[in-house]
């Protein structure tokens, strides 16, 4: 039924019909198309505002109204003159109205007390992929950028598993302003649950990339934007946010920026406390040799989490000359985790007594990363060139020390005989990565219909990882040598491309690129040296119809590599009878990527197919060499196809009523090869975001939205079907302040339900069925937020992109 409900208010309302609309295209004397002009509906004769838009980035805007009647239409943007049309009527017999050409002119006037306030649609296509514009949510002031991610349409993440995952394929490239983030993936989860949203300005959701982006990643690439103001004058923000669920939690951050004519130095800086919970519980069966032969399991845990983080991020950018700029810029993260679990294990065997385990964790870590670059960028009219240097550094000290008491049935405690059953153990981990990277850019517009584009970088990195687990033995702790691993890895990428953008006509146009990585990776064991060098190429086709309607084709190739923790076979305690490895067979994952795409405005539906070759699946229950441990590691499936429907559907029923759909259906097939069976499975699945604005009188706004994936599959491990319902309200008052209220999982419907042993039989005859909730599984989340914002919003001076910034990040 709560499901039933997160649909109905994610759907509500898509039966109702537009009576008019109002379309048209933007341009200068030039004949270039004009971005965010403002295009506003005035009701005649009484000249009263009702409704209006913003132009793309091609110009185009378009205007939805449900009220008939008699309308003038205004264009107007800062430096050029205000554009009025004649009076024309929208009627239930004449519903469409369109201005194919709009030429606004030059104005050079003073704009001192002009306010610029802007409006962007929260998901916007692109040629590539979409585009987040998450501060036109209410939901995200006061949430984390991990939170944005599970918001976000396509994605999904195992936070149990610590991966991602978009439109149902695994391998998924984070970025960070447009840099890869080379870190482990557990610990990358961390870090972006530690990033707080209020500083982010979009997330880019790349499933088409072109050659100028790293091709590592099946799924595509997650690229996350953070803000970046370019006003003149002094401008900043405060942002504060308290809340609770299970636990406390609270923000305080704020943002200075100062602009002048040549120069723009932008910082913020974010504190954030977290008190969250988790629970995991698994029932079921195993025939581990060690336990005795069959035996019937029920654990339980219960993990808190207290997180303080600090964000910083610091930037500088000076204009060499009108063609040229410098900048720098440095992001950085300190996170200091504590980790206190309590497990309880029931253990019934065949032939041995029962047990009762109780087994308590606690944990302190210390995490930093930090993200410094420099760059370069020179353009004109024909040619633009960009040069980046990035450093980062990542640093992980994460000690722990685990204490365990055994119980009979009677509950009387005992020590088992079995050496398997300590009372206590301690470990320590340290990992520390060090990565440069050398970009080159550069496009050459060789005329009106053809560009073309060039580049080429390289990175060198340095990872070092040590592990240990030391068994409490009488008073004293001893090392065991099953859980000492010192590993250090050596990663060399490098890669060259070319592509070329060409207009056929009016219509129609093309781009065409190649791209070609050589990938090096030596370890200290140099069995397990890779290298590794192939050409991926992409084509992307576009057919216009109208200035607001096209059709489109792309293919891409892609490839997931597997990382240093992937293939080292070091081991990691788990349980008594099961501990966490790499697997040094692992091979790269590669896939052939298509798309067909129909947009029409902002709607937009697409037909997407996939074949990848020894996808990775990580987490899955495998044997040791002697058949008495369980080992928990990555393996490859021989192959996972994905044909899918995806369809984007945004709606305006009214001037203060929106909508938008986003939704993924489709089939999919693997086969798996780590199973006593090599079994080949295909099911049906899909998911849906959806959210709703209403904007209600004296300035408050509403939100609604709501996510859910259906049933699937990690390698031999199924998922069952999860969703969450969200709402927020949002007060703006006239110093442009704002205060929000908001709700996350209002009917705590986030609990992911799993079956190991349901396709086939697993490693030791393992079947489980497993629970696991995040916190908002066990308590809805409140927040409430206070949003100042202060110094000059009057005048913004020209955006100044660099590659550094987003790798041509697309609006």
């Amino acid at each position: 039924m709560k499901l039933y409900v997160l649909f109905l208010v994610c759907c509500v309302g898509c039966i109702q019909t537009l009576i008019g609309q109002v379309s048209g295209l933007v341009i200068d004397t030039d004949g270039n198309p004009v971005p965010y002009a403002n295009a506003m509906l005035y009701s005649v004769p009484d000249s009263t505002l009702q409704t209006g838009s913003i132009s793309n980035e091609a110009g185009v805007f378009e205007i939805d109204y449900s009220k008939a009647g008699t309308y003038i239409l205004r264009i107007d943007l800062l430096s050029f003159k205000t554009w009025d049309s004649e009076p024309f009527s929208i009627t239930t017999t004449d519903l469409q109205k369109h201005f194919p050409s709009i030429t606004l002119t030059e104005e050079v006037t003073s704009l001192q007390g002009v306010e610029i306030i802007a409006k962007r649609k929260l998901i916007q296509r692109t040629q590539e992929g979409s585009v987040i514009n998450v501060q036109e949510s209410i939901l995200t002031k006061g949430s984390t950028v991990l939170q944005l991610l599970e918001r976000s349409p396509g994605v999904i993440l195992d936070q149990r598993n610590n991966s991602f995952s978009m439109n149902g394929k695994s391998g998924t490239l984070i970025m960070i302003n447009g840099k890869v983030q080379r870190i482990p993936t557990a610990d990358l989860i961390a870090i972006l649950n530690g990033m707080s949203a209020d500083n982010i300005k979009k997330i880019e959701l790349l499933t088409n990339p072109s050659a100028r982006y790293d091709v590592d990643g099946n799924a595509g690439i997650i690229n996350i934007v953070t803000t970046k103001n370019e006003s003149l004058g002094i401008r900043g923000s405060i942002n504060l946010s308290a809340g609770f669920g299970e636990g406390p939690k609270q923000t305080t951050g704020f943002s200075l920026n100062y602009g002048s004519a040549r120069s723009n130095l932008f910082s913020s800086y974010t504190f954030s406390y977290d008190d969250t919970y988790s629970g995991f519980r698994g029932m079921g069966t195993t025939e581990i040799p060690s336990l005795g032969g069959n035996t019937t399991i029920d654990f339980t845990s219960r993990t808190q989490h207290i997180n303080r983080n600090h964000n910083i991020n610091l930037g500088y950018d000076y204009k060499l000359s009108d063609a040229s700029l410098f900048g720098a810029s440095l992001l950085y993260n300190n996170s200091k985790p504590m980790v206190h679990t309590q497990n309880r294990g029931l253990y019934d065997f065949t032939n041995t007594p029962f047990l009762e385990a109780q087994i308590r964790l606690n944990g302190d870590g210390n995490l930093k990363n930090m993200n410094a670059s420099t760059y370069f960028e020179k353009k004109n009219e024909q040619n633009e060139l960009s040069v980046t240097v990035d450093y980062i550094n990542y640093n992980n000290q994460t000690p722990n020390r685990v204490s365990s008491s055994y119980f009979d049935e009677s509950g009387n405690a005992f020590q088992p005989d079995n050496e398997i059953y300590n009372r206590g153990n301690r470990g320590f981990n340290e990992t520390d990565i060090n990565l440069g990277v050398l970009k080159l850019d550069y496009r050459y517009k060789v005329n009106e219909t053809l560009s073309i584009e060039a580049g080429m970088k390289g990175s060198l990195s340095k990872t070092i990882n040590n592990a240990r687990i030391e068994i409490l033995q009488g008073e004293e702790f001893v090392s065991d040598n099953r859980f000492i691993s010192a590993i250090e890895n050596q990663e060399k990428i490098g890669a060259v491309y070319s592509l070329a953008d060409y207009k056929f006509n009016k219509k129609l146009k093309g781009q065409l690129g190649f791209r070609y990585e050589y990938w090096d990776q030596a370890f200290d064991d140099a069995s397990l040296n890779r290298s590794f060098g192939k050409l991926f190429p992409s084509l992307f086709i576009t057919h216009s119809f109208s200035d607001v309607t096209a059709l489109n084709f792309a293919y891409n190739k892609r490839i997931t590599r597997p990382n240093y923790s992937d293939l080292a076979s070091f081991l990691i305690y788990n349980s008594p009878t099961s501990v966490f490895s790499g697997n040094p067979q692992l091979l790269p994952a590669l896939s052939d990527n298509i798309s067909i795409s129909y947009s029409n405005k902002s709607f937009s539906i697409s037909l997407l197919a996939s074949n990848e070759k020894n996808p990775i699946a990580r987490f899955q229950v495998t044997r040791n060499s002697q058949s008495n441990v369980a080992v928990i590691a990555p393996v490859n499936l021989e192959y996972q196809r994905n044909i899918d429907i995806q369809a984007n559907i945004p709606i305006r029923f009214t001037h203060w009523w929106s909508m938008n759909f986003n939704g993924t259906f489709g089939v999919r097939e693997f086969k798996l090869l780590h199973t006593d069976e090599k079994i080949t499975h295909d099911y049906f699945h899909y998911n849906f975001n959806g959210s709703q604005t209403i904007k209600l009188p004296e300035n408050f706004s509403l939100e609604l939205s709501g996510w859910y994936t259906s049933r699937h599959f990690n390698g031999s491990t199924k998922a069952n079907g999860f969703g969450v319902l969200n709402m927020g309200i949002k007060k703006e008052f006239k110093n442009r302040s704002s205060l929000q209220f908001s709700i996350t999982d209002i009917f705590e419907t986030f609990d992911i339900h799993s079956t190991v042993g349901s396709l086939t039989r697993e490693a030791f005859g393992d079947k489980f069925k497993v629970k696991y909730s995040p916190e908002s599984g066990f308590s809805s989340i409140f927040r409430i937020s206070y949003s100042y914002p202060f110094g000059n919003t009057k005048v913004k001076k020209v955006s100044t992109r660099t590659g550094a910034d987003v790798e041509k990040s697309r609006m």
